[in-house]
């Protein structure tokens, strides 16, 4: 029998974000506080949350496609459409105000009206200084997410397995990193190994369907090499970190999946849960978990152990995420499933973050 919920990989979600969130949490206190003793640096383990997350979206639209919940271009785009764009307009939509009102209260680069409206569009551009960024920071993994999705949509319509379109062209944009310039067209931000990890999910997806293993076996350990290959090209070291973190994380997920019928029932209910408010969590903490270190910063109250403000800020973005979900988020999303699809009530599917 289909596994329709992976107790696993919604209570991944919620590990995930946390864990971007203390990693945020640690640099905003080093930035901010004036404290004279540091956070440690965590960017790192901030870094394998967000490409575990793209492991678990490549999985995830594969389950969804594979099952034929989603049996069209338009149903499956709809559902992405109010899944992501409500809450990432909303803080888009925050940052500009607060720009306005605060014009140094964020640090996340300078406005102006292409930058807003790239980001409104999900597509990227360069802030004053040339640099990649979205005007709310954590939404450049929306930029690889809708990319993402517009390929699956395409494959849909052209009656084409996702996976045979989706496989080539990341991996040509993957490759192409090693080429990427400083500067250029703003096309090259696509140019970057990490949607490796979102192909590595759909085979994962792929193998849980059809209980075929072998395929997602050879093309993880095909992926594996090629990341090693690119990330010591970009930065004229070694492969063998990127191929044993590439590896680790690729293989730690497939093992997740495979031991769902043995394991999910195992985990606690609340953890579970936990996973549904996991979006709003990782796109409304920018908001929140900056909070106390800039009130150090501005009183002076700067000798307040690390570990006290940043395990607060974790706690209070994960409060604040759960009611933007309870009382802004799922409602929403329920009342455009209505309006627009005719659908209500929400499946009980897993998600993943952006």
């Amino acid at each position: 029998m289909a596994i329709h919920t992976y107790r696993g990989v919604q209570s991944l979600r919620f590990i995930i974000a946390l864990v971007v969130v203390a990693a945020h949490a640690c640099y905003w206190y080093n930035r901010d506080s004036g404290s004279s003793a540091p956070a440690p640096d965590i960017e790192f383990f901030g870094e394998l949350g967000v490409w575990t997350a793209f492991l678990v979206s490549g999985f995830v639209v594969v389950h969804l496609v594979d099952s034929g919940r989603e049996p069209d271009w338009s149903t499956f785009a709809v559902r992405r459409a109010i899944r992501i764009l409500p809450l990432a307009w909303t803080m888009t939509g925050v940052k500009v105000v607060a720009a306005f009102l605060a014009p140094g209260a964020m640090f996340d680069g300078d406005l102006t009206p292409t930058r807003v409206v790239a980001s409104l569009l999900f597509v990227p551009s360069r802030d004053s200084s040339g640099d990649f960024r979205a005007v709310w920071g954590v939404e450049w993994t929306l930029f690889f997410e809708i990319a993402f999705y517009l390929l699956v949509a395409l494959a849909i319509v052209t009656r084409v397995d996702p996976i045979r379109i989706v496989t080539p062209v990341f991996v040509m944009i993957a490759a192409l990193a090693m080429w990427r310039p400083e500067g250029g067209s703003v096309l090259w931000f696509y140019a970057d190994p990490v949607v490796l990890f979102i192909t590595a999910g759909m085979w994962i997806g792929r193998a849980a369907r059809n209980g075929r293993t072998g395929p997602a076996v050879i093309a993880a350990l095909f992926l594996t090499a090629l990341y090693g290959l690119i990330e010591s090209v970009r930065h004229e070291s070694s492969p063998v970190v990127p191929v044993a973190v590439f590896g680790a994380l690729t293989a730690g997920f497939g093992l997740l999946i495979a031991g769902e019928r043995r394991v999910g029932g195992r985990i606690p209910r609340w953890l579970v849960l936990a996973g549904k408010p996991a979006f709003a969590l990782y796109l409304t903490h920018p908001l929140v978990a900056q909070a106390l270190p800039r009130i150090m910063g501005v009183t002076g109250i700067t000798e307040v152990h690390w570990g006290v403000v940043v395990s607060s800020s974790v706690a209070v973005s994960v409060a604040f995420a759960w009611v933007v979900y309870r009382w802004v988020d799922a409602p929403l999303g329920r009342f455009l499933r209505r309006r627009v699809m005719g659908v209500g009530s929400e499946r009980r599917t897993p998600s993943a973050i952006p």
